[in-house]
């Protein structure tokens, strides 16, 4: 899988628990010139991203198009999502520039 870089700013941002899979972090990112980019974050990292990232804040994500999981059933509707595997504010990633 290759990965990219989607820039924007986060918004519906959702956290939630899971026994099995532990913390995980839902939210879309927002840009001036295309469609949201819904996201998922998950372990370590959705720790992380839940105690320095808040609704509203500018960000650059790394990571990759999840495909379809092979499980699912034919008619069940899968709109995709971008799995993160890195996080940095904007103003972060210049500065590190």
């Amino acid at each position: 899988m290759h990965q990219h870089i989607v820039t924007g700013r986060i918004a519906n941002l959702v956290f939630f628990s899971l026994v099995e899979f532990g913390t995980r972090a839902s939210f879309k990112i927002e840009g001036a010139a295309r469609r949201p980019v819904v996201c998922a974050v998950d372990g370590d990292l959705a720790r992380k991203f839940m105690a320095h990232y808040r609704e509203g804040d500018i960000v650059a994500v790394s990571g990759f198009d999840e495909p379809r999981p092979s499980t699912a059933a034919v008619n069940t509707p899968w709109l995709g999502r971008f799995r993160v595997c890195a996080v940095r504010a904007v103003e972060e990633a210049r500065l590190a520039a």
